[in-house]
């Protein structure tokens, strides 16, 4: 009888432990809806990715930058990504803005967008025939909205490709007879014990 009512006293303790809990997070910020939070809660954030995460010198790889209004309208919306010096710049296209290209940085000046609109950026780049394998080229696009601006950052990091190794035929032929000296020599060892 005693243990019973100390598993219902322990069950009991639990359970009012579990309510103060929930009654203390419902003050926190965790639960704040959109419209309470900040304006990035607000945004949708960019994105940047790559269609490869491996690439070899002298391939071509395709960024694409999304980055959305919203549930709000968002002003003097300006992407800016700096492209690693190891990446040559072959084409930029956009669905909203106007595109500027100078050096390695590439700006979109999208302007206004609407609640809901997404901007897509695509930057289409080939990686230099000098890059040292196992590198990793590192590119982060920049979104800044309004006056003064909120910032937003993504990156992306992609591998240089490590060329394969092909052993030559000499090496495999010389593994070759050597294995085959060790298996005559085991087998000789071998008749001579049972001998």
């Amino acid at each position: 009888m005693r243990e019973r009512k100390k598993r219902w006293g322990f069950v009991v303790l639990v359970s009012t432990a579990l309510v103060l809990v929930g009654l203390l997070s419902l003050t926190s910020t965790a639960w704040a809806t959109p419209a309470q939070g900040s304006a990035q809660q607000q945004s949708i954030p960019p994105t940047k990715e790559a269609d490869q995460t491996v690439v070899c010198p002298g391939e071509s790889l395709v960024f694409e930058i999304s980055f959305g209004a919203g549930p709000t309208k968002w002003d003097n919306v300006v992407v800016t990504d700096d492209i690693d010096p190891l990446l040559t710049i072959e084409d930029v296209t956009t669905s909203h803005g106007t595109v500027l290209v100078v050096g390695q940085v590439v700006t979109v000046n999208v302007g206004n967008l609407t609640a809901g609109e997404t901007v897509t950026i695509r930057i289409t780049c080939t990686l230099e025939e000098g890059a040292s394998p196992g590198f990793l080229v590192e590119n982060t696009a920049t979104a800044a909205v309004g006056d003064p601006a909120l910032e937003f950052d993504a990156s992306d990091y992609i591998e240089v490709c490590t060329p394969e190794f092909v052993p030559e035929p000499s090496s495999l032929l010389l593994l070759g007879s050597g294995l085959a000296g060790l298996a005559s020599y085991a087998g000789m060892r071998w008749a001579k014990y049972r001998a």
